[in-house]
């Protein structure tokens, strides 16, 4: 059985990720980004996926509120 190279498969995510996602810049205070990260380590999940969730929480909280 062949061994995977992290390398493609690491290309293959990113330019798939590129496709169906858009990059963006955000400043936070040191606290507040230390809390973040020890967060996503807690939950075991990256940092990214921790944002991003958090982020679609608020939207449909938001959404749900503004009807």
């Amino acid at each position: 059985m062949p061994m995977k190279n992290k390398k493609e498969d690491s290309t293959k995510e990113s330019s798939s990720l590129s496709k169906t996602k858009k990059s963006t810049s955000l400043r936070l205070e040191k606290k507040t980004l230390k809390a973040l990260k020890i967060m996503a380590i807690e939950s075991d999940t990256s940092l990214q996926k921790l944002i991003e969730g958090l982020i679609e929480d608020a939207l449909l909280k938001y959404n749900s509120a503004s009807k």
